[in-house]
């Protein structure tokens, strides 16, 4: 088993580890703070050793870290690996917000639930939702300005594991579970814009959130 360490620590931008196992140019570490693509949210990027780090994921309880090249190290070495933390933090960003968006669809439309795991990225955070019409603009801007508020409000996002069950809150709405990277207070996310997207299918309505900078 990898351990994870953004599971404990969202914000750890480095890390050593040792070797575990090579398959080609998959590499399995005793521990990382790479994010294996799961929920809908993207691998980590970065490098190890020097070497970059194209993918990551995870099966049977290991996590493969995906380079560009085999490497030049070997089993039992002791490496060292860094993330891009930029990326991941406006990963981390889109994804409390778009944790935030879904309660309120909730109010706007009660009832409806995803239809995916959705996919967050550095660029938008990409959610598909069962609805029986498409949002107006005008509910559209009524969501973003009241997250928009929320955000301000500068409320803690709390994050806590039972067993191998991951949990997130903020205290105005109920826990859920979530495997991804969070922030640790909302006012970190900054301005986001909500809009509706390319129609994904009959009965479903994709809603996206960028970061407005």
């Amino acid at each position: 088993m990898t351990e994870k360490l953004y599971e404990s620590d969202a914000y750890l931008k480095e890390f050593d580890a040792k070797v575990l196992e090579i398959i080609g140019n998959k590499i399995i570490l005793d521990k990382t703070c790479f994010f294996a693509r799961a929920g809908g949210q993207v691998a980590d990027t970065g490098e190890i050793n020097g070497i970059k780090v194209v993918d990551v994921f995870e099966e049977d309880g290991k996590i493969y870290h995906v380079l560009e090249r085999e490497p030049d190290f070997k089993v039992g070495d002791l490496v060292h690996g860094k993330i891009d933390w930029e990326r991941r933090y406006r990963i981390m960003k889109l994804h409390s917000a778009a944790h935030l968006v879904y309660f309120l669809m909730e109010k706007l439309f009660p009832g409806c639930k995803p239809a995916s795991a959705g996919l967050i990225d550095d660029k938008k955070a990409r959610t598909d939702y069962f609805l029986p019409r498409k949002p107006t603009p005008e509910e559209m801007k009524a969501i973003e300005e009241r997250v928009n508020k929320i955000i301000e409000m500068d409320l803690e996002i709390k994050r806590w594991k039972e067993g191998d069950k991951l949990f997130w809150k903020v205290d105005l709405f109920p826990e859920m579970l979530c495997c991804g990277t969070h922030v640790k207070r909302t006012s970190e996310i900054g301005k986001i814009a909500v809009k509706v997207g390319k129609k994904p299918g009959k009965g479903k309505e994709r809603i996206e959130i960028t970061l407005v900078e």
